[in-house]
């Protein structure tokens, strides 16, 4: 577990995670986001649970914000490649828990673990450019924009752009 400042933990997702991880990954809403594009059966979720693949194998880590013993979000690294030291990062917070700075705890964590442990000196990310909170939150936490993917997000019927973030961490 790794300690979130003032808050809560970033932690492994574990078995008693199952019927939320059921509610995020079925979340249509958060596919346009996601590597996901169909719904996860309890079964698909319990095997990754007991699978617990390895980041530098498969490239992926997620871990779950947990606040009192509940989980209210997840931070991901992706593409993750320990030779050239850079991952993408990603995050979502329950809706019900947005607006209150979490994810800006949450990220700050993060970019401590992937530097100081995995030794990631570049993250990036991309954010829909009508993602207002998610634009602010990579802003805040010193990413800059590096670029602009045209037509790059399907987003509630329409395609829209993608803004590039990236963070050098030394």
């Amino acid at each position: 577990m790794i300690s979130v400042k003032d808050l809560g933990v970033l932690r492994a997702p574990e078995e008693s995670d199952l019927k939320w991880l059921m509610n995020i990954e079925n979340n249509a809403s958060i596919w346009c986001v996601s590597a996901t594009k169909e719904p996860y059966s309890m079964l698909n979720l319990r095997q990754y649970l007991t699978r617990h693949e390895n980041l530098v194998t498969h490239g992926q880590l997620r871990l779950i914000l947990d606040v009192d013993g509940d989980p209210v979000g997840a931070v991901d690294l992706f593409d993750y490649d320990p030779f050239t030291k850079r991952a993408g990062v990603g995050i979502m917070i329950e809706e019900k828990h947005r607006g209150k700075g979490w994810s800006k705890l949450a990220l700050e964590t993060m970019e401590h673990y992937a530097y100081n442990t995995l030794h990631v000196e570049n993250l990036y990310a991309h954010v829909p450019m009508i993602n207002d909170a998610s634009l602010a939150l990579f802003e805040s936490r010193g990413f800059r924009e590096v670029g602009v993917l045209m037509h790059w997000i399907w987003w509630e019927g329409e395609y829209v752009d993608a803004k590039i973030f990236q963070k050098i961490i030394l």
